[in-house]
């Protein structure tokens, strides 16, 4: 593990010791108490620095999670070791960074893989199921809302500002866009956004933006409004909601008879019921750190977000934060 922060703490960490076959053999964290915590959790040894931890030849993979500033200086710091890695979203704040990391894991032939971990969830997984069923027809339109409310004095140093990786677009939008992304199958090719500025930069957002196929999508993405994680899905003939708080997907569709539509909850598939009954004790259960750490380590990396997943969702976002700053539309540029 390299960064011992809260994601580290409580999802990467409890995901990893439940994975057979996975030894935490080292942490590293410049920060002496984030270390100290992570290494007598893992009962790994504990080192200052990532370079440190990549010279130990007890390591054969990592996971980058540190902050997001630093995401792709150390992703490629760990491919010209040769250690394959499994890196947090976004994959970096720039276009510079981005192309950096690339370059790094071209020449070097390792697994990178990108750490959009809700694509392993079960409402998600579901959702695509039956929008690649046509349960929806053609979707005409989606709308999400991922607000996560940090109080001001509990907001880290880097995340107050944009260029050491803050902002909501950067830490809550990307993942919202790669699902617009996996779940429709097709690209993002415009976007119309706003931002605002209340405690920290870039702490809440709005993106308007138009799919290749014509659909259009809005995503409204805060560190300042109340918890909520929700995607809705609208089509010809009904929509989806996935309501990732709740534990629910839902499908609207009109009523056989009369006017209106019908609303009905969509049970897990059976392999997803043990994960809806921890949720009656734990409500806040995520599979889908553990999912996705899983097939990392089986090495089934295919499945996974690539380094190209996490460029099409950088492209996104910085062509939505250009768009906030000149107050039009911008087209998606290719990283």
């Amino acid at each position: 593990m390299i960064g011992c922060g809260a994601v580290t703490t409580y999802c990467h960490l409890p995901a990893l010791r439940r994975i057979p076959g996975v030894t935490v053999a080292a942490v590293a964290d410049p920060d002496e108490s984030s270390r100290s915590r992570a290494a007598r959790a893992a009962r790994a040894a504990p080192y200052k620095s990532a370079e440190v931890l990549l010279s130990s030849a007890d390591v054969d993979a990592v996971i980058v999670a540190v902050p997001t500033g630093m995401h792709a200086s150390i992703g490629a710091m760990a491919a010209r070791a040769g250690k394959s890695f499994y890196l947090e979203k976004p994959i970096a704040t720039g276009f510079d960074d981005a192309k950096l990391l690339r370059d790094a894991c071209d020449a070097a032939s390792v697994r990178a893989v990108v750490g959009f971990n809700r694509r392993y969830h079960p409402l998600y997984e579901r959702a695509r199921s039956m929008l690649a069923e046509g349960r929806l027809g053609n979707v005409r339109a989606v709308q999400t809302t991922f607000c996560e409310p940090v109080p001001p004095a509990g907001i880290p140093r880097w995340k107050e500002r944009r260029e050491t990786g803050g902002g909501a677009l950067l830490d809550l939008g990307s993942h919202h866009i790669d699902l617009i992304r996996w779940l429709l199958d097709t690209e993002i090719v415009e976007v119309n956004a706003s931002t605002r500025s209340d405690v920290s930069e870039q702490d809440s957002a709005t993106m308007n933006m138009v799919l290749e196929d014509g659909c259009q999508a809005q995503s409204f993405v805060s560190f300042r409004a109340g918890y909520s994680d929700r995607i809705e899905l609208i089509g010809e003939q009904g929509s989806i909601t996935i309501d990732r708080h709740r534990g629910s997907l839902t499908l609207q569709s009109p009523r056989r008879l009369g006017y209106g539509t019908r609303r009905r909850f969509v049970a897990p598939s059976l392999d997803n019921a043990g994960w809806r009954a921890r949720r009656l004790i734990r409500p806040a259960e995520d599979p889908s750190y553990y999912r996705a750490l899983k097939a990392f380590a089986s090495d089934n990396a295919s499945s996974l977000a690539s380094l190209d997943d996490g460029e099409r969702s950088l492209e996104v976002v910085l062509a939505a934060e250009q768009s906030a700053s000149r107050g039009t539309a911008v087209s998606i540029t290719r990283i």
